[in-house]
């Protein structure tokens, strides 16, 4: 029983030191809520340089964005945000402002605070549209972990593709996947701009059930990436499954591939919208 009262005694001494120090963290995000000439001005900047442009959505709410705002004041990590990134600090608010920002650069609604997009601004193109919800946790991913992301981000594009990954059959599942988490995203950012809305206005002009939608919404942004998650990992199941079966006792070739593929098999995916009262 000692035992634990002096564990709990650290901590009730600890939580105020942790506080004060997350309260230290910088808050570089500027109710700018039109930040699209802000991001036009940055590719340019990026072309102009020869680096990647770096966008963090996020907001000063979100103790995991000024943490991740703190890790770039690191010595090691600024050196290579400045070596190899033009960076900008794009305010989301609660996920509800600047999604045409996101949008541009095919992302149809956040799942996080912050969301990191690595853009080539040759192209336009998001290279790490799988990893960036990395630092969704920023404030307590350790600093260590920022400069080896970073860094590996300054050179590296998206994989490159296997006999899998080169299916027909695979890619149009993927593009099935895409569809579907596009039509959702966009029901989950009407969601968050009424959120917003509501919580904006005084408590008794909110809906009754403000606290009931303002959950229900928390929930699913929360689980719609768990669920492509799922389905990205079961197309692959699949057409591995596929390939195997029309290989036999032999190896997967890219003749195996070029022959399912021409069969045009059936590999059906279960797809369950999120079900809503509101939206």
């Amino acid at each position: 029983m000692r035992i634990t009262a002096a564990v709990l005694g650290f901590l009730l001494f600890l939580m105020p030191m942790v506080a004060a120090a997350e309260g230290d963290h910088p808050r570089p995000f500027d109710g700018n809520y039109d930040a699209m000439p802000v991001v036009d001005a940055a590719l340019a900047q990026a072309r102009a340089e020869d680096k990647r442009l770096l966008l963090v959505l996020g907001a000063n709410w979100c103790h995991d964005s000024r943490g991740l705002a703190h890790h770039f004041e690191d010595p090691e990590l600024a050196a290579t945000l400045e070596q190899s990134f033009v960076t900008r600090f794009i305010d989301v608010d609660w996920r509800n402002e600047n999604q045409d920002v996101a949008a541009r650069f095919g992302i149809t609604a956040l799942y996080a605070t912050p969301t990191v997009l690595i853009v080539d601004p040759e192209e336009e193109v998001l290279l790490n549209r799988e990893a960036r919800n990395d630092w969704s946790s920023a404030a307590s991913t350790p600093v260590e972990e920022a400069r080896a992301w970073f860094a590996k981000w300054a050179d590296q594009g998206p994989a490159s593709a296997g006999l899998l990954e080169g299916s027909l059959t695979y890619q149009a599942m993927l593009l099935e996947i895409e569809v579907f988490e596009d039509e959702e995203a966009a029901r989950l950012a009407r969601a968050y701009r009424d959120i917003a809305t509501w919580r904006a206005l005084p408590a008794s002009e909110r809906p009754e059930n403000f606290a009931a939608l303002d959950g229900e919404v928390e929930a699913w942004r929360r689980a719609l990436p768990r669920q492509i998650s799922r389905l990205q990992s079961r197309a692959r199941s699949l057409v591995a499954e596929a390939l195997s079966e029309r290989a036999g006792d032999g190896p997967v070739t890219i003749e195996t591939v070029a022959a399912l593929d021409a069969d045009e098999p059936d590999l059906a995916l279960d797809f369950e919208p999120h079900v809503s009262s509101a939206w």
